[in-house]
Parts: structure tokens; C-alpha cells; sequence
């Protein structure tokens, strides 16, 4: 841990101390340089049939290096690294734990393109969060793999309230980038008086040729100090005999700010569900990899998060209490589908997050 610690530092002063260098030579600058850090305490009472179980403990949830700026006029970049060394063994494995590293080129002022390991771009709210700011959730944000090798082709309108991206990718069902599975997604996002939609078509091949079709839809709202999000996402393929609302996530957020913005106290509920193809389906023949057939949860909760610091979110304590409800949970276990069944967890929690801005532009 010292010597994370330590490495953590000499990297973050280098950076620095290269930035003001270089600024006063060319154009060469660092946007945005952070260090954030989330602990949690969480007590889990878990019910299965007759059996149930507490468990509990302190635990250090997040630790995520950032940065992101300017090489010349028209190259940018961005980089966020967890900072987790368990388990390390290779070069490889530390790209593993790479969330995005991607080179850009802004072409002109309404077009650029960008490649290198980037979030697949897929819509809704929740999807859309960094995690450090996403407390309990729904399955299919636990179940993908979302951050892929890939290209990105980036339109903004000249007002700046729509950004349009194609994306061609690594499939989040590739399980390795030599794998010859591919994810084509386009996706909008725009920012409007009170909304602020982030939606999505895409096609994750999850098999030579075979592809799930999602359509994720999500927005966030806001009417004085009342906000929130509400997302549904749907999935299909030629093997479902629906297209619509048989494979499908839909989740939820309701909050209200006071005592001056330093005080929020919210709401949140989801549900995923895989009805499309039956559980006894043999595992190869499954074409939802993210929500696999039988699974049906709901979950619901609420809490409180509070902000010391005078107009910055760079400090915030956190409580909630969630409630998990498992009708079906089904994984593929040895090439077979397992399943989980009438499982309820109880889940409450407090922790703190804080952000350390070196550079912030």
C-alpha cells in the first residue's frame, strides 16, 4: 500500500509539474487531473428459502486516476485507471483495469473521431454514471462489460446541445480482443432546459453473425430542486419471438435538493427481467448474454447524500438502504445454466467519497 501510495504521487507530480513546463512552451495542457477515492461500510442480511445470513464490514470500493486534456490544438486524450494492483501479473492485466485510454482528433468544430479503449456507447442514465457515483443498481449495470477497444466518430450541433456518436467496437461479448466480435452502436445525448436524454441503438454480436439488438433509452430531469432519471432498456434477436418487453431493464431515481443544494434525499427502483427464451434453454443457444433467460429482480431503495463543501460535490457522505428481490438469478456455471431462486437481500450502507482536483479547466 506504501508503495502505491507513493507511485500514486510521484506520477501525480509529474504530471504537474510537466504540465506547467510545457504550457509555457507549445500548446501541450492538462485539462483535468483528479484522484478519487470511495469507502463504504455495508451491512447485508440475506434471505435464501429457510436459510438467511448477516455479513458486514468496511471496505475501500473505489480508487480512480484521471486525466485528460490536450496534446496540440486539435489532439486530445483521456485516461482513468483504477488503482487496484491485486492480482496483477502482466502488462495486460493493469490494461484490464483500464476504464478508457483513447486518442482524439476534433477535425473541426462540430466533428471528431477517437480511438483506443473507450465506454461502449450505450444509452441510459444509470449506464451513463462513472460507478464511484452509483450506489445499488440494477443487474444488466453489473453484467457488462463497458469498456471495449474500439473507434468512435463524434457529430455535435453548432448550438452544442446534441452530440451524435457511431461507434464500431469490440463486442462486450467478445471476452477478449482477438476474438472477431463486434458491437455497432449509435448513440445522442443533448443537454435542454430540463432534460437530458442519453439514448441508444445498438447491435452486440454475440456469436459469428448473431447479434442482440438493444434499444436503451434514459433522461435526467430537473425542475428547481427536484431531479432524477428514468431509464428503460430493450433487448432482442431473431430468436425472441418478441421484440419488445419480454427482455428488458428498467430502473429509476427521484431526488430533492436542500439546505442550499448541500442535501439531497432520493428514491431509486429497477427491475430486470428475461422472459424472451425459456430457462431450460442449453447455454449455447442463448443470445442474451447480459440478462440471461429466467432472471426476474426487483430491486428499491432510498438514502441520503450531504455535501460539506459550499457548491462543490468534491466531498459527500452518503447512507441507503436498499432491498434486493430475486425471483431468478441465472448464471452460466461450468457451460450450463445455474439458477438462484427467492433470494432477498436487505442492504444498508454509509460511506464517503471525496475528489481531489490538482487541475481542473
Amino acid at each position: 500500500m506504501k508503495r502505491l501510495l507513493f507511485l500514486t504521487t510521484l506520477v501525480l507530480f509529474g504530471f504537474t509539474s510537466f504540465s506547467q513546463e510545457k504550457e509555457e512552451n507549445d500548446f501541450f495542457q492538462i485539462n483535468n487531473l483528479a484522484l478519487e477515492v470511495r469507502t463504504d461500510f455495508d451491512y447485508y442480511n440475506t434471505k435464501i428459502d429457510t436459510l438467511s445470513g448477516n455479513t458486514s464490514g468496511f471496505s475501500g470500493r473505489y480508487l480512480n486516476f484521471k486525466i485528460s486534456g490536450n496534446i496540440t490544438e486539435n489532439l486530445f486524450y483521456a485516461y482513468r485507471q483504477r488503482l487496484n494492483f491485486k492480482g496483477l501479473n502482466s502488462a495486460s492485466d493493469f490494461f484490464d483495469k483500464t476504464d478508457y485510454m483513447y486518442l482524439g482528433w476534433q477535425a473541426t468544430d462540430n466533428f471528431a473521431v477517437s480511438a483506443g479503449k473507450q465506454v461502449v456507447a450505450m444509452g441510459g442514465i444509470e449506464y451513463d454514471l462513472a460507478p464511484i457515483d452509483v450506489y445499488y443498481h440494477t443487474e444488466l449495470w453489473n453484467a457488462i462489460a463497458c469498456y471495449q477497444l474500439g473507434v468512435n466518430a463524434v457529430f455535435t450541433t453548432n448550438d452544442k446541445k446534441n452530440t451524435f456518436t457511431m461507434q464500431f467496437i469490440n463486442s462486450p461479448f467478445s471476452g477478449g480482443s482477438l476474438s472477431g466480435l463486434y458491437a455497432y452502436n449509435l448513440h445522442w445525448c443533448a443537454n435542454y432546459k430540463h432534460f437530458t436524454p442519453v439514448c441508444s441503438v445498438n447491435m452486440y454480436e454475440y456469436s459469428n453473425g448473431k447479434f442482440l439488438n438493444v434499444i436503451a433509452l434514459g433522461t435526467w430531469f430537473h425542475f428547481g430542486p427536484v431531479y432524477g432519471y428514468i431509464d428503460y432498456t430493450n433487448r432482442a434477436s431473431d430468436k425472441h419471438t418478441n421484440f419488445l418487453f419480454d427482455d428488458m431493464t428498467v430502473d429509476g431515481r427521484l431526488g430533492v435538493y436542500f439546505l442550499k443544494d448541500k442535501m439531497s434525499v432520493f428514491a431509486k427502483a429497477g427491475y430486470d427481467v428475461n422472459k424472451a427464451q425459456d430457462k431450460t434453454v442449453a447455454a449455447e443457444d442463448v443470445c442474451d448474454h447480459l440478462i440471461l433467460p429466467g432472471t426476474d429482480i426487483t430491486f428499491y431503495g432510498g438514502g441520503v447524500e450531504y455535501f460539506p463543501l459550499k457548491g462543490r460535490q468534491d466531498l459527500r457522505i452518503h447512507a441507503f438502504f436498499a432491498v434486493n428481490d430475486t425471483k431468478c438469478l441465472t448464471e452460466i456455471v461450468d457451460g450450463g445454466l445455474n439458477f438462484t431462486e427467492d433470494k432477498l437481500t436487505y442492504q444498508a450502507n454509509v460511506g464517503i467519497t471525496w475528489r481531489i482536483n490538482f487541475i481542473k479547466r
